[in-house]
């Protein structure tokens, strides 16, 4: 055997000892009785929220360090704001040699989110000013989400939906600058986005998909389509968040829909039926509902 060679197949065969090694220690630290209450508090301290872990928690190894979570909770002032059958979390094995955790890829399995708006306006993922942190820096490759349910609940104004068959894709993901305020402002990501079916108390939709693209604070939705009133709908969403209020640019058509599926709703006695078109190009800012509408100009 030539030098090079058996300086190669040294090498080698160190570097294969040595992550033999790192396996074995992974999996002696990462027991899931011995670790699962540390892994809770300390992904708990960082977010403000109460995070616990139900089921397994199990380690994978080759070609990345794969953490997979069973029966997710996520609980903020004793209300839950998110569950997950499953999460499934990948991270680089390499610079686990160098203390560092970098995270590649987040997968989620029919998860439930839930929103709600309290009276006094505060959402239930809002966290006490006393617990809030300086988020650290993302760069994630890829975030999926399948089997999803969204509810949302507004309690200032009593409605609300729930968006069944839920999936989102998101790729590049960045969170940079944290001496800038707003969240928003600082994030980048490209995402595709489903859902079977949305439903509220006067209407059902089907079909939503869109994607998403946005940096530095602007954000475009494009083409987002959608089945609703018997119609399809298809328009577009810019949303910039670099002043101190949201701005929005909705375009919107809906073509053909059903008139009298349109007011069903509000007059219990059929008044006009038959084929209609409609669309809107509308701009309007604000934060809440309620400043949408007052603002909406087009």
């Amino acid at each position: 055997m030539s030098k090079s060679l058996k300086t190669l197949s040294i090498v080698i065969g160190g570097l294969i000892g040595l992550l033999v090694l790192v396996a074995i220690a992974l999996f002696v630290f990462l027991d899931a009785n011995a670790f699962k209450p540390r892994f809770e508090a300390a992904v708990s301290d960082v977010f403000g929220m109460e995070v616990k872990i139900g089921g397994r928690l199990g380690v994978g190894l080759f070609p990345d360090l794969l953490v997979t979570l069973e029966d997710v909770h996520i609980r903020n002032r004793e209300t839950e704001v998110a569950t997950a059958n499953e999460a499934r979390i990948r991270i680089d094995f390499l610079p686990l040699l160098y203390k560092r955790v970098q995270i590649k890829a987040i997968s989620l399995e029919q998860p439930k989110i839930f929103i709600e708006r309290d009276h006094d306006g505060t959402f239930n993922f809002e966290k006490a000013v006393a617990t809030r942190k300086i988020l650290p820096d993302l760069n994630l490759a890829k975030i999926s989400l399948s089997g999803g349910t969204i509810i949302y609940a507004d309690k200032q104004s009593g409605r609300g939906f729930e968006a069944a068959d839920c999936s989102l894709d998101v790729n590049r993901l960045r969170l940079t600058e944290r001496n800038r305020p707003g969240i928003m402002k600082n994030l980048s990501f490209t995402a595709e986005a489903t859902c079977g079916a949305i439903r509220t108390e006067d209407y059902a939709a089907s079909g939503l998909r869109f994607s998403v693209a946005g940096e530095r604070g602007i954000f475009d939705l494009k083409p987002v389509t959608m089945r609703v009133f018997d119609g399809q709908g298809s328009g577009s969403i810019r949303a910039s968040f670099t002043d101190s209020l949201p701005n929005y640019h909705v375009r919107y058509s809906l073509s053909p829909f059903r008139i009298e599926a349109f007011l069903k709703h509000l007059a219990p006695q059929k008044v006009v039926a038959g084929p209609m078109d409609f669309s809107a190009n509308l701009s309007m800012q604000g934060k809440t509902i309620k400043a949408l509408r007052q603002t909406a100009q087009g």
